[in-house]
């Protein structure tokens, strides 16, 4: 019995499962739809007050309450979408169910020869855009077209029986699955043609995983012994030969360099695995501490919310580039990284106690330039302060926390 009940409830969650982005892009679509209705509606009414309403104001006051809960509704998901809150199937679902007794209560106002029987067609084409199950989206038009059906009969006079009115009411009742199934297939085909460039996506999240790991068992690993091995010499060589010291401080620091540029993609392996960005800068501050010998640390103030994987790998990459920024040319003692969660915004401060940064800084290298355009692209700004809180150079990237927020 739990069995069955178990695979019941997963069948339902693979029928109503919707990516969140494209729950979104289709909840824009049929909020948009509806607005158009309404004003084209508001707009009749304006034209021809008895057009729309019933002449009766007690009749007509069940109709006035379920229009104002579908503008209700409907700019409340709105909102939603605009101020990038999570918009889930339910809330779609809801205002399905909203558009087919709205739709009913105006075709019950009028009877049979309404017009306004074409509102279920609006509607089954919202409901059809955002889910893509067939089987759901006939199980719909077939309550709905029996409703309809039902409703003809049932209001007023009724339809009358002849051929004329039964061969209207069944080219009506086709004409609804007719548009149900071509919107079906048209979003099926480009959610499928989507989920297909997400999977070349995980692929290639897959491989650059596998080359990271390749990465850390030999080029990296490597390339730290390289380093050991110098600092070793210079130990040796002790203070007899300047030149040769100089010299071997150079090629150890240029190990230790490309060491850390190496971390890079072993370290955002963990980000497209699924780690938060909070804990992988942990990590990655703690390993920048063992290649670099420096004091690094790492604050974070406020709850990390869900973030998306380009957001995260973005972030991370500018942190990587100003640590990288301050080994090679800070000669600092002292990095603080410092991450604020805020209500609205996202603050990811990398500050150093070094030199500062000379006032060419921006043309030295790609450094600043791949930095800046990082954060453009997150919609957000950065800021370098040449002599920031620790007296060295400060370079923070500010970004809406709404820009970056990943639903589900």
């Amino acid at each position: 019995m739990k069995a069955a009940f178990g695979a019941t409830q997963r069948r339902l969650v693979q029928m109503l499962w919707l990516d969140p982005d494209e729950t979104a892009y289709a909840a824009h679509i049929a909020v948009w739809t509806r607005w158009f209705l309404w004003v084209g509606a508001m707009m009749s009414l304006a034209i021809q007050p008895t057009f729309t309403f019933p002449q009766s104001i007690p009749q007509s006051t069940p109709f006035v309450i379920l229009h104002l809960a579908a503008v209700t509704l409907n700019g409340w998901v709105h909102y939603r979408l605009v101020s990038r809150r999570r918009v889930t199937w339910r809330h779609v679902f809801v205002l399905g169910v909203l558009d087919l007794t709205f739709v009913t209560a105006t075709v019950v106002d009028g009877g049979y020869d309404t017009f306004w029987f074409v509102g279920y067609y609006a509607a089954l084409a919202a409901f059809a855009a955002v889910f893509t199950s067939p089987l759901l989206n006939l199980t719909w038009t077939t309550i709905t077209a029996s409703i309809y059906v039902g409703v003809s009969l049932a209001v007023g006079s009724g339809m009358a029986l002849d051929g004329v009115d039964v061969k209207a009411l069944y080219v009506r009742v086709v004409g609804m699955f007719g548009v149900v199934l071509a919107i079906n297939f048209i979003t099926r085909f480009q959610r499928h043609r989507a989920r297909a460039a997400m999977e070349r996506e995980r692929a290639l999240q897959r491989e650059r995983l596998e080359l990271s790991e390749t990465i850390h068992d030999t080029i990296a690993q490597t390339a730290f012994m390289i380093g050991l091995g110098i600092d070793a010499a210079k130990r040796v060589a002790g203070g007899s030969n300047e030149e040769l010291t100089a010299r071997l401080d150079a090629t150890s620091q240029l190990s230790r360099t490309a060491v850390w540029q190496l971390r890079h993609p072993i370290d955002m392996g963990r980000i497209f695995e699924g780690s938060g960005l909070g804990w992988t800068l942990d990590s990655h501050v703690a390993t920048y501490r063992t290649i670099t010998s420096m004091s690094a640390e790492l604050t974070q103030n406020g709850v990390e919310p869900p973030l998306s994987i380009e957001v995260r790998s973005m972030l991370f990459s500018i942190a990587h580039n100003a640590l990288a920024n301050a080994l090679r040319h800070a000669g600092a003692s002292h990095v603080l990284v410092e991450l604020d969660f805020g209500r609205d915004e996202l603050r990811l401060s990398v500050s150093d106690d070094g030199v500062g940064l000379p006032h060419n800084y921006e043309e030295r290298g790609h450094g600043f330039a791949n930095m800046r355009a990082y954060a453009e692209r997150l919609d957000g700004r950065l800021i370098v302060e040449p002599r920031g809180p620790l007296g060295g150079a400060s370079v923070t990237c500010v970004m809406s926390l709404g820009r970056g927020q990943q639903e589900g």
